[in-house]
C-alpha cells in the first residue's frame, strides 16, 4: 500500500496552479548567454514541486495550462516524471520514463485528431469532473480519453510481453485479476477494492456490479481505432457487462439523451478516490469501464470544473482568464 498512501497524499496535499503560476512569473534568474539560449535546457524534477516550479525561466509564464499539467503529472507519477527540456524556440518536451514527449505540437485538431495524434496538452484539454452523479454531458466532452500512447508504453511497459510481465494478480471484490504493479496501479486497485467491500456490506445491492467482470489486461486496440486501449497497459478494469450502456451500442440520437444517473455514486467515488477515471463520464460513454489515471484525477482537484451542461460546446476553457493571471503574479509564493 506504499504507493497508494504516497499518491493519495500528493494528490491531497499539492500546491494550487494559481500559486504555482505566481513561483513562476514571480522569478527573475539570469539571462542565460548568447549561445546557451540558442540550444535546448533540460529542468530536473527531484520531487519538490513548487521547487521545481522555481527553476523554470519565465519565459514559459505564457503557457497557461503548463504549470497546472505538470503538477498533475508531477503528482500522479511522482517517481517518473523527470522534468521539462525547453528548446530556444521555446518548444517544451515533457521527460518521462526515460523518454521525452511534445508538449504543445501548436496544431489546432478536431476530436478526431485529438484522438489520434494528441500531445501531452491533449490529455488535459477538457476538465474531468467530479462531481457525481452525472446525467447528460455535451457532444464530444471526453475528458481523459485523449492519451498519448507513447506515455503509457513508457510508464508501463513497451509491448505485450513487458507489460505482461509487470502486471501482478490482485484481489478485487471476490474475484483475482491481472493489473500492472508500476505508478501504484495494482495498489490502487486494492484500495478500490477494500472501499468496495464496505460498500457493499452497507449495501448488498450492489453487489450485482461487481459479480462479473469483463477484464482487465488484454493487450488490444480500441473497437474501431488503431489506437491501443488502456486494458492494453494493464491499468483498466471493466465490470459487470450486464449492467453496462456502450455509446457503439446506441444510436447517435440515444447519445445526447443517454444519463448516467442510474450509475451508483457509491462505485463511481470508490474509484475517482484513488485515481481512476469512470468511462461514464465520456459523451462516448463506457460505464463498466474504470481506467487508473492519477493525473487526470490530481488535475481535477488542483482545478475544478462544474459538470458541463449537455447543451453547451463541450470546449477547453484553461484554468486561468487574463485577469486570474494578473492575480496569480500579485500573489505571494508558496513555501
Amino acid at each position: 500500500m506504499k504507493l497508494v498512501t504516497r499518491n493519495a497524499a500528493a494528490l491531497c496535499e499539492m500546491p494550487t496552479w494559481l500559486v504555482c503560476l505566481a513561483a513562476l512569473a514571480a522569478l527573475a534568474p539570469a539571462s542565460p548567454s548568447p549561445s546557451a539560449s540558442k540550444g535546448t535546457h533540460r529542468f530536473e524534477y527531484h520531487g519538490d514541486i513548487p521547487a521545481f516550479i522555481q527553476i523554470l525561466p519565465t519565459s514559459l509564464a505564457g503557457k497557461e495550462k503548463l504549470i497546472p499539467i505538470v503538477t498533475a503529472l508531477a503528482t500522479g507519477y511522482p517517481k517518473e516524471f523527470e522534468g521539462l527540456e525547453v528548446a530556444g524556440d521555446q518548444r517544451v518536451m515533457v521527460c518521462a520514463a526515460g523518454q521525452k514527449f511534445i508538449y504543445d505540437d501548436g496544431a489546432t485538431k478536431t476530436p478526431e485528431q485529438r484522438l489520434d495524434r494528441p500531445d501531452i496538452e491533449d490529455m488535459f484539454y477538457q476538465t474531468y469532473p467530479l462531481t457525481n452523479p452525472t446525467d447528460r454531458l455535451p457532444p464530444d466532452f471526453d475528458p481523459g480519453r485523449y492519451r498519448v500512447e507513447g506515455f503509457f508504453l513508457a510508464l508501463y511497459g513497451e509491448s505485450e510481453s513487458a507489460v505482461q510481465h509487470n502486471c501482478v494478480p490482485v484481489e478485487f471484490c471476490g474475484h483475482t485479476v491481472k493489473f500492472n504493479a508500476r505508478c501504484g496501479a495494482a495498489d490502487a486497485l486494492r484500495a478500490v477494492s477494500a472501499d468496495l467491500a464496505k460498500a457493499l456490506a452497507q449495501e448488498p445491492v450492489l453487489r450485482i456490479y461487481v459479480q462479473k467482470l469483463a477484464g482487465t489486461f488484454n493487450w488490444r486496440k480500441i473497437a474501431g481505432t488503431e489506437r491501443l486501449s488502456n486494458h492494453a497497459f494493464g491499468t483498466a478494469i471493466d465490470l459487470n457487462v450486464d449492467k453496462a450502456a456502450y455509446w457503439r451500442w446506441q444510436t447517435p440520437a440515444q447519445l445526447a439523451t443517454f444519463s448516467r444517473k442510474n450509475w451508483p455514486n457509491e462505485i463511481v467515488e470508490a474509484f475517482e478516490r484513488h485515481g481512476f477515471i469512470w468511462g461514464g463520464k465520456w459523451w462516448h460513454f463506457d460505464t463498466m469501464h474504470f481506467e487508473y489515471r492519477p493525473e487526470i484525477i490530481a488535475y481535477a482537484r488542483a482545478n475544478p470544473a462544474p459538470l458541463p451542461d449537455s447543451h453547451s460546446s463541450p470546449g477547453a476553457p484553461g484554468p486561468t482568464t487574463t485577469s486570474s493571471i494578473r492575480d496569480a503574479r500579485r500573489s505571494p509564493v508558496s513555501p
